[in-house]
């Protein structure tokens, strides 16, 4: 009797094995079995910008800000659009917000208002270097490399879902340290530390925070070198200190680089045969890739002319491709369907998206040269900080 129900607890078992087996889809296999990135390792350094002005490119969401030059913006280092409210660090590091409130990202400066229109003081920073924008949230990373947020409690206050956190007074993320970047998102952060890892928090719904699940602050395992990262949405992509491009969340839209699409992993994956890449960029479920030879690789989800074709079909592709028509670039950025790159002159090129008003509107979608009256230095979303003329 008992070797008849041990023999029936084995073949139960494989049975549960084999059902699991046949259960997996094409494109859970395809993503376990993705190349691994090498290995490297990187000393990112933060960005340093000189005093420039912001200029608005289309207007904030809800928002009566005219397009053109920021009012009290003309001498800032750093600038984050938070698609209702704006944000920019000056040259003394305190930040000011500027436009309508949404979940306390004016943080309290407006008096009880709505909006504000001319730039409100965020209390309580003096030694801010930059401004990130995730959701509705702001966070700034500090001289030291710590970080303070304010807006969405999920986001400002490191995840812990603290109902009674009000967003309004910037908030200090415990237990983050080292931080020289962090990457506009959405749902999630991502942060750069000093030395090439990852720390994330927020929603990890599909593992692009990894392991394990949960929303707190956490080192994201397995990640290291990195010198750039990218917040796409359910995906995290960096540039490692090797020259790949490496990524790992959900592979819905291909960003994982592989094929079939579909599947997730909490294991970052190479992403096709990229090479001397240096920096990466991420708008709503695609990426942007910059490699040595200035050229501008595109991937994800293709709608509204990311690939900078002229093509708007709402497709998806894990393979990346040259976006035609640019010179050499030396930085890009992007933000929901909006690509830019800066080239060695500071000319600001731009592709995709609609949104973009006035001088600053191109309706084909290719690659054009903005006319801006400076050499660009930084892009978030519609803000774009000039720097000094030569």
């Amino acid at each position: 009797m008992t070797r008849l129900l041990r023999a029936l607890g084995a073949a139960t078992s494989l049975g549960m094995a084999l059902a699991g087996l046949t259960s997996c889809t094409a494109a859970d296999r395809a993503v376990t079995t993705a190349d691994q990135c090498s290995d490297s390792s990187a000393t990112p350094t933060p960005d340093r910008h000189e005093p420039g002005q912001a200029i608005l490119m289309a207007p904030a969401v809800r928002s009566s800000l005219p397009v053109g030059p920021v009012r009290g913006w003309e001498q800032v280092v750093s600038v984050a659009d938070g698609r209702t409210t704006l944000a920019a660090v000056h040259t003394d590091g305190t930040v000011s917000v500027v436009g309508v409130d949404h979940q306390g990202s004016l943080a309290g400066t407006g008096g009880g208002a709505d909006e504000t229109l001319a730039p409100r003081v965020v209390p309580g920073i003096s030694d801010a270097v930059s401004v990130a924008a995730v959701g509705s949230s702001f966070l700034v990373t500090h001289g030291d490399g710590t970080v303070s947020g304010w807006g969405d409690p999920l986001i400002a206050d490191g995840g812990k879902r603290d109902d009674e956190l009000d967003g309004m007074a910037p908030t200090r993320v415990g237990e983050v340290e080292d931080i020289v970047h962090i990457a506009d998102g959405s749902l999630n952060v991502l942060a750069l530390r000093a030395d090439g890892r990852v720390t994330g928090w927020g929603t990890n719904l599909v593992r692009s925070l990894g392991e394990p699940n949960g929303t707190r602050v956490r080192d994201i395992k397995d990640v290291s070198g990195a010198v750039s990262i990218a917040n796409p949405g359910d995906v995290a992509v960096i540039a490692t200190g090797a020259g790949e491009v490496c990524a790992w969340g959900n592979n819905q839209n291909g960003l994982l680089g592989v094929e079939p699409r579909g599947g997730e992993t909490a294991r970052p994956v190479r992403v096709g045969d990229l090479e001397g890449v240096s920096y990466v960029a991420g708008g709503i479920n695609y990426a942007l890739a910059l490699d040595s030879r200035g050229r501008v690789w595109a991937w994800g989800r293709t709608v509204s002319g990311v690939l900078g074709d002229g093509s708007t079909e709402n497709t998806a592709i894990a393979t990346p491709r040259e976006v035609p028509g640019l010179p050499p670039l030396a930085r890009i950025f992007a933000s929901d369907s909006a690509s830019y790159g800066i080239d060695d002159d500071g000319g600001l090129w731009a592709w995709g998206g609609s949104r973009r008003e006035g001088p600053y509107e191109n309706t084909d979608r290719l690659p054009y040269l903005l006319p801006l009256p400076g050499p660009a230095q930084e892009v978030s979303g519609n803000v774009v900080l000039l720097g000094p003329s030569s």
